[in-house]
């Protein structure tokens, strides 16, 4: 039946508990024939929905899954642990702490990281967009520090949306509780957002403006200080009568998110600051029995833009073409959609939702927004 090498029961191994993995859990029951093993280095946090939650829109339990509860309830094996490398001669998955797996397949769906600088001894605190779990202790750390009348200024580096989320939730924070803070954001593009269109982004332009948020475009960070953050416009020639300080308490780094390290350990053909490299089937272009989806992997055929909705839509094509490569059926092909959804949470109940040219914002672009989210968290919340 199987088209593996090896006799006996498969083993399918996942590592990583991403939005891809999660669906595959769920739908166990299409592998039956296979023992299945997920790996995961703790909670799976749902990052749709992490910047209502640092402004307090959402308590840290809602956007957090436990994927070893979720493996015994669908029937999986989970261990807890970090892939560092992979032997795929003798098809062995190499974890941290020394032990190995053996597997017929492997997938992972290991999501994103945030290159960040090493915070100063003696300077602000540094922050990043991920992992999910900082903006949790951010979250704890800021509403200590404005129930003991602390007023932090806070500087966001980054224009895109994470960036744009993170201000405005920050802001959304600081009034629950009642606190005038500075909030600045700092873009190295001149547009925010520069793929939305031009009237979404005069629309969030007065958004900031409005809710306190001053924006320094066309600027980007150079180092820390003791003081604040050092920046310098964009292009310009450094020296030290280009840098500018902005004082600060705390900066939180969302300029872009980059695949994990794990991956540069696996012997496997990477695109550089994409991820690993895929055919559109899902499969490593090195070898036909390693899969991956979401974030960490790399379609050398389409760029995609770190989003959810991509993993997401990926999960159904993964769940198939394991199943196929079981059976040795043909696999299916991802075609990833020309245009997908995104919408902000800006905080104070207001969102933004952006498809291809066409915007809406207000009060309905996060009642949406929620309502997708819940829907996909009810399957996997605790």
């Amino acid at each position: 039946m199987s088209a593996l090498r090896g006799g006996g029961r498969p083993h399918i191994v996942l590592i990583g508990a991403g939005h891809a993995h999660l669906y595959l859990m769920r739908h166990r029951h299409r592998l039956a024939d296979a023992d299945i093993t997920i790996v995961d280095p703790g909670a799976f946090w749902y990052s749709g929905m992490a910047a209502g939650m640092l402004g307090g829109a959402h308590d840290p339990a809602e956007i957090r899954s436990d994927p070893r509860r979720l493996a015994r309830q669908y029937g999986l094996d989970s261990v807890r642990g970090r892939l560092v490398g992979l032997d795929r001669a003798g098809r062995q998955a190499q974890l941290a702490d020394g032990r190995t797996l053996g597997y017929d397949l492997i997938s992972l769906s290991l999501g994103s990281c945030a290159p960040t600088p090493s915070a100063a001894s003696h300077g602000p605190g540094v922050w990043a967009v991920k992992p999910i779990a900082q903006l949790v202790a951010l979250r704890h750390y800021l509403s200590n520090a404005f129930e003991r009348g602390e007023r932090p200024a806070l500087v966001v580096v980054g224009g895109g949306a994470s960036g744009v989320e993170l201000a405005c939730n920050l802001r959304s924070l600081a009034t629950r509780h009642a606190a005038q803070i500075a909030i600045t954001l700092v873009s190295r593009s001149r547009k925010l957002i520069p793929t939305a269109p031009s009237g979404a982004r005069r629309w969030l332009e007065g958004y900031l403006r409005r809710i306190g948020v001053e924006v320094r475009v066309g600027m980007r960070a150079v180092s820390q200080h003791r003081d604040g953050l050092l920046i310098a416009e964009e292009g310009a020639t450094m020296g030290q009568d280009a840098l500018r300080l902005l004082e600060c308490g705390h900066v939180i780094h969302a300029s872009g998110l980059a695949p994990p390290d794990t991956l540069g350990g696996l012997g496997l053909t990477l695109i550089d600051g994409r991820g690993l490299a895929l055919h559109d089937t899902l499969q490593s272009v090195d070898d036909p029995d390693v899969f991956a989806a979401g974030d960490c992997a790399a379609l050398v055929a389409h760029a995609l833009p770190r989003l959810g909705v991509y993993g997401v839509r990926q999960a159904p094509v993964l769940l198939a073409n394991l199943e196929a490569r079981l059976h040795g059926r043909p696999l299916q092909r991802y075609r990833p959609q020309a245009q997908a959804l995104t919408i902000l949470d800006l905080g104070h109940g207001q969102g933004l939702a952006i498809r291809g040219r066409l915007w809406w914002a207000g009060r309905s672009s996060l009642l949406w927004k929620r309502w997708l989210d819940d829907r996909f968290m009810a399957d996997y919340r605790q």
